[in-house]
Parts: structure tokens; sequence; C-alpha cells
């Protein structure tokens, strides 16, 4: 049975979201949820339900010198959360260090910080840290 996976960029204002299965090994930018104006947890209810999820894939952030910093503390207390609202899917970390100033050089005239163009760089960068989990666990 192919897994499939989505991918969390969590941020405490905007959350990218990115999918892939196992069949394909291809993630791909899903969407990203503002917490302003959606239900963080209505909206993962839903993208689990209509993509039949078996795996979550959650960046986190890793400090250079491997000393948790605030954000890292903040993404751990989200992944318990996580974890306990959907205990029946697995549950994985990746490091998302340069995700997002990766996503930034990859997206034409994302350099501008109009809210557009941060959703597309918060959905891409939870495509490249599902990526890099792909390509590191297959």
């Amino acid at each position: 049975m192919p897994k499939n996976y989505l991918a969390i960029d969590y941020g405490e204002r905007r959350v990218g979201i990115a999918f892939a299965s196992d069949s394909i090994g291809i993630a791909f930018p899903r969407e990203t949820i503002d917490l302003s104006k959606k239900d963080l947890w209505a909206e993962l209810e839903r993208l689990v339900k209509a993509n039949k999820i078996t795996d979550f894939v959650l960046g986190m952030p890793i400090h250079p010198n491997n000393h948790p910093d605030s954000k890292q503390k903040v993404v751990e207390k989200f992944a318990e959360t996580l974890h306990k609202k959907f205990p029946k899917i697995m549950l994985h970390t990746q490091d998302e260090s340069y995700s997002t100033q990766e996503a930034v050089g990859a997206i034409p005239c994302s350099r501008s910080h109009s809210r557009p163009h941060s959703e597309r760089i918060d959905k891409a960068a939870a495509t490249i840290i599902l990526q890099r989990f792909l390509e590191g666990n297959f």
C-alpha cells in the first residue's frame, strides 16, 4: 500500500503544506494556510482525509550548534499536539535549515514580501523539506 506524505512547514502566522506519494517520490506544493483566516486543525483534518495521508513530515528548525532555540521549542510543542490529534499517522521530522532561503531563490520575484509571494514561499519551503525527507529515506 503506498504511503502518502503531508509535509508541514509550521509558522506562527502561516503554515506551508506539500504532498508526496512514495509511489511517485516527488514532492509537490499544496497550499499555504493563513492562521488568521483558517483553523489549522480543521484544514489538516480535511487534507488528511482528502489525500489519505499515512505520514506527516514536519520541518524542524535545527540550530547550528544543536541547542534548541525558541522557534524549535514552538515547533516541538506543535509536533506534540499534532501527534495527539492524529495518533494513527506516523510523524517524522526533517531538518528545515535554509529551506525558506532555498525557496526564495527558486521562486521568480519572490524577494517581495507581499502576501502572495510569502504564501508561495511557505508552500515551496514545505516542498523542499519533503523532498529532502524522500531523498534521505528512499
